[in-house]
């Protein structure tokens, strides 16, 4: 038994040492000087050679010695060997999630409601009751993207300020903080968020010990991919919910200026006509060349039902049920679903070809009732 665990243990190790050779030849094929290539392939010659259960037990302490005294030097690694290995794996994955970003699969958040019921975006809301449970509070966040905020004020007191800070002080994620005279409370999200979810205190308030200073509901928007192969190898169709950014369209880019926002921006709405159609709103309904639009996503949204509002005028473009706007040649007309609370086409024209992204393809989270094909 002492032999046969012997020998066991003998060609175990001539197997990792073939092993670990021939990872350094594939490894290093393109790289290394060619007289250590042909080291390396001898060695692992040598070491294989002996790998079968019927080579004697003296030749494999021969080829072991061989293998430590003449190849000695390839069979070591420096303290760095392995550290550099997984750099090079993650930077591999990185590259690789980088093409895909780039020229595949983009991820995109759904900032407003303008898109609204088809897709959603951040959505705060006033609660009545306190928050559930923990488990279905970590549930709700997970699977639905849903979080509660509530805080409760602990004592008497002056509310000195009302403020955005980061949690714990430094790391950064955006909280409201709610001071006062010697105690301070926090609520996850930022000052706008707190505000829109029905948050009233103000520094100077009067606060009594129990009183609730904040509770609501914040829903993430819906994530998304969007397809950048699509509009490399046609153009969008009408009724596409698209992509497509702000560079260059002034009617949008004016306003982000004037809020202190610099560059372009990320626009999704439907592409609800192309160049050449000629266009009316004739509330709830919209008119492409002197008939309604017989896309059934644009049908969908003059129906009025399930939470659509239909069409509404634009303050800029068609601002009259006579008003009539023809789409430049290879430009795109866009608006959003929740067209009553949507800033689009109507307020700035159409959209260029050179500033598409691509097609809305699939919500990869929350896991609600959207979850899946964009229609």
């Amino acid at each position: 038994m002492f032999f046969f665990g012997h020998a066991r243990a003998e060609r175990k190790h001539l197997k990792a040492i073939e092993h670990f050779l021939g990872k350094r030849i594939r490894y290093g094929r393109d790289v290394l000087p060619e007289k250590t290539l042909v080291r390396l392939k001898e060695a692992k010659k040598l070491a294989k050679e002996t790998l079968s259960w019927g080579t004697e037990g003296e030749r494999r302490a021969e080829v072991l010695k061989r293998l430590e005294t003449q190849y000695g030097d390839l069979l070591r690694t420096d303290k760095h060997h392995g550290r550099r290995e997984n750099a090079e794996v993650a930077l591999v994955a990185i590259a690789l999630a980088l093409g895909v970003r780039a020229y595949f699969l983009q991820p995109f958040k759904i900032p407003t409601h303008s898109m609204r019921p088809t897709l959603l975006g951040i959505l705060n809301e006033p609660e009545s009751r306190p928050p559930p449970a923990w488990p279905v509070r970590i549930f709700d966040l997970v699977w639905l993207g849903k979080g509660w905020h509530r805080a409760v004020a602990p004592k008497d007191g002056t509310i000195t300020s009302v403020r955005e800070g980061r949690l714990l002080g430094v790391i950064p994620w955006t909280t409201t903080e709610i001071v006062a005279d010697g105690w301070t409370e926090s609520v996850w999200t930022g000052l706008q968020q707190s505000r829109e979810g029905g948050m009233k205190v103000r520094a100077g308030d009067q606060v009594k010990a129990g009183e609730i200073l904040s509770n609501f509901s914040s829903i993430s928007g819906d994530h998304l991919f969007v397809n950048k192969v699509a509009y490399q190898i046609r153009k969008p169709k009408r009724g596409e919910t698209f992509v497509f950014t702000t560079d260059g369209i002034e009617g949008i880019e004016s306003g982000l200026r004037l809020r202190g926002i610099e560059g372009s921006q990320y626009y999704i709405k439907r592409c609800v006509a192309v160049g050449g159609d000629r266009l009316q709103i004739k509330p709830p309904v919209l008119w492409i060349n002197g008939q309604p639009a017989h896309d059934w996503a644009c049908q969908r949204v003059a129906a009025q039902k399930d939470g659509y509002s239909g069409y509404t005028l634009g303050q800029t473009f068609l601002t009259g049920p006579e008003d009539v706007y023809e789409v430049p040649a290879r430009h795109y007309w866009a608006m959003g679903d929740n067209s009553p609370n949507s800033f689009d086409s109507r307020g700035w024209g159409p959209v260029s070809p050179r500033n598409l992204v691509g097609k809305g393809a699939f919500v990869y989270w929350p896991f609600s009732k959207r979850w899946g094909l964009i229609h």
